[in-house]
């Protein structure tokens, strides 16, 4: 049987699964990301596959996957200059590939989730569609004419860094403002919510993260359903260039942010698409693999040794 590993890195988790061909997922394991330092996130990258394949009793696999938060440089096997991780540049791909002697592949997290999602879930049979994850940032990939955009460097898709708001009263991680990153990820949402507010901001705010602003709006908090208005109003907005650029049949939301709050982040985009799209309006959906579809996408691409 042949076997495979997909790694998902992520700015706040690791995750490693152990598929076999027919993409069954037989193992996982999940860490905090460690940023300590590029030497303690390439150890920690060797040592959660390693684990994973010694628990489950298996000497060898076919290749891996590696899907990643970016920007990549896939000529060096690296990510570099992220903004939601301390550090300049980790190399992923070459202690990975001398500790388990075989290939291994890396893509844009984002991207390798929209692989998965069109290939296994609600795009099965779509020629264009777009994937948006809401994480700790925001990401995505897509699908165009039957073919994954991966752009020159690998780095399509980095719809985080669209500019939502021309005033640019948020600083993005990037250093750039007014990104859409910075108003509506996971990460960007508490800081947001601290400067829309100032002096009006109530007292939990000041420890809020993006879990506690969600569930404070589903009670009815007025500063959290002030903070979700602009939020949902500039998602509808990026999600609507995204359509009138690309033209998708279908948007496929994820990250956990998304998946575990569809109710205030997925759902008012169904409403709110058709009127600001100018183009027919895509449908739009949960992702149906979930929080999996970056590990399965990773595997997919490995499997077909690095080609969209």
């Amino acid at each position: 049987m042949k076997l495979f590993v997909g790694v998902d890195l992520g700015a706040t988790w690791v995750r490693a699964a152990l598929t076999d061909g027919e993409l069954r997922i037989l193992a996982k394991k999940a860490e905090r990301t460690d940023v300590s330092s590029e030497e303690d996130l390439q150890r920690q990258l060797v040592r959660i596959v390693s684990e994973l394949l010694s628990e489950a009793g298996v000497r060898w696999v076919e290749a891996v996957g590696v899907a990643s938060i970016g920007p990549l440089n896939l000529s060096e096997g690296s990510v570099e200059n992220s903004p939601n991780i301390p550090l300049r540049r980790v190399r992923v791909v070459e202690p990975l590939s001398e500790e388990l002697r075989v290939g291994v592949y890396l893509i844009n997290d984002c991207t390798a989730a929209c692989l998965a999602e069109w290939l296994l879930g609600s795009g099965r049979g779509v020629r264009n569609m777009v994937y948006v994850a809401f994480g700790t940032g925001i990401g995505g990939g897509a699908v165009l004419g039957g073919r994954l955009l991966l752009g020159e460097d690998g780095n399509a898709m980095e719809v985080g860094h669209m500019i939502v708001d021309p005033t640019g009263l948020m600083v993005c991680g990037c250093g750039g403002r007014g990104h859409w990153e910075a108003y509506c990820s996971g990460s960007g949402m508490p800081r947001f919510l601290r400067k829309l507010l100032g002096d009006r901001a109530p007292e939990w705010a000041s420890r809020a993260d993006s879990k506690t602003i969600l569930s404070k709006a589903r009670e009815g908090d007025p500063a959290a359903l002030e903070l979700l208005h602009h939020v949902q109003r500039f998602n509808a907005q990026a999600m609507a260039n995204l359509t009138n650029t690309l033209n998708p049949a279908l948007i496929s939301v994820g990250g956990a942010v998304a998946l575990r709050n569809r109710d205030l982040i997925v759902e008012p985009l169904k409403a709110e698409l058709p009127k600001l799209s100018f183009c027919r309006p895509p449908r739009v959906e949960a992702c149906g693999l979930g929080e999996d579809a970056p590990l399965l996408g990773a595997v997919l691409y490995a499997m077909r040794g690095g080609k969209a």
